[in-house]
């Protein structure tokens, strides 16, 4: 989501809990509770520092806005209390640490899933050696697919993407006698 996109939601969001405070929502009911589902959802945007900065803009704001009306007194105790302000601080930390691990998951499955198509191209492009290959008993050609006979190394140096050196066992070494 775009990061303007983010901003307008976070302020209509925090301007419409305001007005439905102020406006809609009777003085005797503790609409007031909704500002914790609102730094959640800022903190779950934001992260949680964004979160901890709309719990204190909620706080003084929630109290204005209650000392408007004579029948909400009773409840400007409990939005002022330290009860409730740490409700607002852990909605802002849980919501925030859980977006921040969401969002450290999805960056991980985008790297394996990047990884993983690499190592299917890679898969793709190896090509298996199998069957039956007519092989000469003395001089170890091989029969290819036109009908001629190449040296052993040559051909799979073409059908496969292996590279050769050239060396003596130390059995054969023995048995030409030249000691390795």
């Amino acid at each position: 989501m775009n990061k303007y996109v983010k901003l307008v939601i976070a302020v209509a969001t925090t301007t419409g809990y305001f007005l439905i405070l102020r406006y809609v929502a009777p003085s005797r009911d503790p609409y007031f509770i909704l500002g914790i589902g609102l730094i959640g959802y800022i903190a779950w945007l934001y992260g949680i520092m964004m979160g901890l900065s709309t719990a204190l803009l909620l706080i003084p704001g929630t109290l204005y806005i209650y000392d408007q009306f004579a029948v909400s007194t009773s409840y400007m105790g409990f939005a002022s209390s330290p009860a409730y302000i740490a409700l607002e601080v852990l909605a802002a930390v849980a919501l925030g640490h859980l977006r921040n691990k969401t969002m450290l998951l999805a960056k991980k499955e985008s790297i394996l899933s990047e990884a993983n198509e690499t190592l299917q191209k890679a898969l793709s492009g190896v090509r298996e050696f199998g069957g039956i290959h007519s092989l000469c008993t003395s001089c170890k050609s091989i029969l290819d697919d036109d009908g001629s006979w190449q040296k052993i190394d040559t051909y799979l140096k073409e059908k496969t993407k292996a590279e050769f050196s050239h060396g003596i066992c130390p059995d054969c070494a023995k048995e030409y006698g030249n000691q390795p």
